[in-house]
């Protein structure tokens, strides 16, 4: 059995599956201590729009608050390692399936995560 100790200011997340240790790793050096203070969804009224279960009522997608968010990194990499629902870090829960699918053929974390994090429009280019 493998005893962890919790180091003081370490992120504490789940174990999640199709992650290596190396990935895992990497996408938790990417994610600073604070990061949702700084988010452009903090402070946002409606988390709702953020959860695909409310696709059609939706007022505002989520995506064009996450445009040009200063930590839309480290939102992705918390989703990943986290295996969060909704949308996080300019992507759905689909997506992040996707990068994980790369992640475990071992494809560079940089790699995997450029196409959303390039910016929006990286991401307008994907959708059409």
């Amino acid at each position: 059995m493998t005893v962890r100790r919790q180091i003081p200011g370490q992120l504490v997340l789940p174990l999640v599956a199709g992650l290596s240790r190396k990935s895992r790793a990497s996408l938790v050096r990417r994610i600073k201590v604070g990061w949702q203070d700084e988010a452009n969804c903090a402070g946002y009224l409606d988390h709702d729009d953020f959860y695909q279960d409310e696709m059609a009522a939706r007022r505002t997608d989520p995506k064009d608050i996450c445009a040009f968010c200063p930590v839309v990194r480290d939102c992705l990499a918390a989703a990943l390692v986290a295996d969060e629902q909704g949308i996080w870090g300019r992507t759905t829960e689909a997506e992040r399936d996707a990068i994980r699918e790369d992640l475990a053929q071992g494809i560079d974390v940089d790699h995997a995560l450029s196409p959303y994090l390039d910016g929006p429009s990286a991401t307008w280019g994907m959708a059409a």
